[in-house]
């Protein structure tokens, strides 16, 4: 009888671990393949082509209404990325979020993206840590293609919004929660000339 209950319990768990890796494959596809369509979106936005662009919003494949604003291309960890309006997780689970009211790329003020770096979710921010003063943050727009030095790393409580206050010069802020979540890590940047 033990061992019908061990055999069944074994069973069951490995049933378990393959539904979770199974669950968590599934989600790492689709975030791939929305982002691929946001990056898709916007090279369309490049070109001008305002059909494709209706036509692909449109398309019920779709799992998000997201348009995307820009490309965040950080070399050093290895990062190429749609930038979306806002921070909801409608944003955030597929893409990197502008905060609203915050400067745009290349503006004077302070240029804030949000973005996870949990195993969750689309953990675009995961090695933000890594960078250090100095380091590049390319940012793609329309318009132009604009280069960001780092010039800070720290930590703060997730109440210190301060960090997304308005700057006299053009500047980039980006946010992302530290390991556990319990803090937000902070990475600034200044308009490289």
């Amino acid at each position: 009888m033990k061992n019908n209950i061990r055999k069944f319990v074994g069973i069951l768990l490995i049933i378990i671990g393959i539904g979770i890796f199974s669950w968590v494959a599934y989600t790492k596809y689709t975030i791939y393949k929305e982002q691929q369509k946001l990056k898709d979106t916007f090279n369309q936005v490049l070109n001008q082509d305002n059909k494709k662009i209706t036509d692909s919003n449109n398309d019920v494949n779709n799992k998000s209404d997201i348009v995307p604003i820009a490309i965040l291309k950080i070399q050093k960890i290895n990062l190429d990325v749609a930038v979306g309006e806002g921070v909801d997780d409608k944003v955030l689970d597929y893409a990197i979020g502008h905060f609203p009211n915050t400067a745009m790329a290349g503006e004077k003020g302070n240029f804030a993206l949000a973005g996870h770096r949990n195993f969750t979710y689309a953990e675009y921010f995961k090695d933000l840590d890594k960078l250090k003063i100095g380091d590049d943050i390319i940012v793609k727009t329309k318009e132009k293609e604009i280069n960001y030095k780092v010039t800070d790393s720290f930590v703060v409580d997730p109440t210190d919004v301060k960090v997304l206050d308005a700057t006299k010069d053009a500047t980039i802020t980006l946010v992302t929660c530290t390991e556990g979540a319990k803090k937000r890590l902070i990475i600034k940047g200044v308009l490289s000339e």
